[in-house]
């Protein structure tokens, strides 16, 4: 799903194609100074807590943060380039098109897989939270993960040998333009539908749960209402408040996520799949006028997914923002700036 468009040589046309290029020129660099640096610090922090956090979130979370930092990185890159030389220069073509869109590919597709394993761990975690510590382990979450990885290889290493350059453009090969066509409503599906389809499920669950953990306590509360108190039976309330708040908490983060999902990779999706019908010209060569601009918003929201993803899962993390403020106050604070730090030692004193 990632083709270069072809421009006309009309006067007007060559405008709408400056004022793309101008986008793609402008909005990267944003979100390559934004997103690059909160993946990378993400990606410390999560990697530390790997081995010392019960279950895979922290490992998970860590591989998003990889495959973010390469997508934001290639795709970035990719169409800065392409708005600053003004002549739809393609990175890719010097790299031979097709490793650099299997790699792509493949880690756009990781990472919204990679979230679908977090949903599990957390339907896992609130249906069975007793069990949770046997179930995910942190092997069985590498495992997880490389099973994953494995698959998403197989589904597109066909980059490999059925994409080549031709003209100077990344082309299907002659032999696979049917396979081509067919292929883009499978990879629609694994990049966006099914991760899409199998989150709101999964939230669904938890959903569920909730709802009766509530109803639980409620009918609880007023039972011992009604009866002596119980040592036991308020520490299990406290307990179930506490499960049910995080619980709540997570399902809040992870709803984000799916509206964050369904906007930002469902317009490039859609565009792609239906772009024959809507904006290729009589000639079958150039595109409408109207589709130009619309490519480049579903491009740059494409990369707009890819930045959010640490803000959702890291800086909405207590335990994220509490490690956070160690790494500052230890690793910069004490050495370059005592006084910030004693005024945010201050500030947690209070």
């Amino acid at each position: 799903m990632d083709e270069l468009t072809e421009w006309n040589t009309t006067e007007h046309q060559h405008q709408k194609s400056q004022a793309s290029l101008g986008l793609y020129a402008a909005v990267p660099p944003i979100f390559l100074l934004v997103g690059i640096p909160g993946n990378l610090v993400s990606m410390y922090i999560w990697f530390r807590r790997i081995s010392s956090t019960p279950g895979s979130t922290s490992l998970f979370l860590f591989a998003m943060c990889i495959t973010d930092t390469y997508v934001l990185t290639h795709g970035c890159l990719r169409i800065w380039l392409l708005g600053m030389s003004k002549e739809l220069i393609d990175i890719r073509l010097h790299l031979g098109c097709r490793i650099p869109i299997f790699l792509f590919t493949f880690t756009t597709d990781l990472s919204s897989w990679i979230i679908i394993l977090l949903c599990v761990e957390r339907v896992i975690s609130t249906w069975v939270p007793i069990r949770f510590k046997s179930i995910c382990r942190l092997r069985n979450g590498l495992v997880g993960l490389v099973i994953l990885i494995l698959c998403l290889l197989g589904a597109n290493i066909h980059f490999l040998w059925t994409i080549h350059k031709e003209n100077n453009e990344c082309l299907p090969v002659e032999t696979f333009t049917n396979f081509t066509q067919f292929w883009q409503f499978i990879d629609a599906s694994i990049y966006s539908f099914i991760p899409l389809a199998s989150i709101l499920v999964l939230n669904t669950c938890i959903l569920l749960r909730i709802s009766r953990i509530t109803e639980s306590f409620r009918t609880g509360h007023q039972v011992s209402e009604s009866g002596p108190s119980n040592p036991g039976e308020s520490l299990r309330g406290v307990r179930s408040r506490a499960r049910e708040q995080r619980s709540t908490r997570l399902l809040r983060t992870v709803l984000c996520m799916v509206i964050c999902h369904f906007a930002f990779t469902m317009p490039i999706v859609m565009y792609y799949l239906f772009e024959d019908h809507f904006c290729v010209q009589s000639d079958g060569k150039s595109i409408h006028l109207h589709c130009d601009i619309i490519e480049t918003i579903t491009v740059l929201l494409q990369m707009a997914n890819h930045v959010t993803h640490f803000f959702i899962y890291s800086f909405t993390s207590t335990v994220f923002l509490s490690d956070l403020k160690k790494l500052l106050r230890h690793e910069c604070c004490q050495k370059r700036l005592p006084k910030f730090c004693e005024r945010i030692t201050k500030n947690d004193a209070i």
